[in-house]
């Protein structure tokens, strides 16, 4: 990016979508991540599915579980913003925080 682009930067309106989105707040990126974690829960699920005697409920449950908990925590709310980022940024500021002592002085008493 050039000098000429990043002077003539667009303002673009909150309510103005820049992405495809299936429904406020979850586009593609959001799809890819939950298809992720779908591929990921799987051979979770395929190994509890072996070790419960053949039983679908509990595998089902760990796939729906996991996929809603993905959906919820990947939607961008009105400010742009998920869950994980939100809890990124909060790691992020408890890290910075320092302790500064400091003595107490009463410039009027001394």
């Amino acid at each position: 990016m050039n000098d000429k682009d990043k002077r003539f930067k667009l303002y673009i309106p909150s309510n103005v979508k820049t992405r495809l989105e299936f429904f406020k707040g979850y586009g593609i990126h959001e799809l890819i991540l939950t298809i992720i974690t779908v591929v990921a829960l799987l051979p979770i699920s395929i190994i509890v599915y072996n070790l419960n005697g053949n039983q679908f409920l509990v595998p089902v449950l760990i796939e729906f579980i996991g996929v809603a908990g993905m959906v919820i925590a990947v939607t961008k709310d009105k400010n742009n913003l998920c869950i994980i980022n939100q809890l990124k940024y909060m790691i992020e500021f408890a890290g910075t925080q320092k302790k500064f002592k400091y003595k107490y002085y009463d410039k009027w008493r001394e």
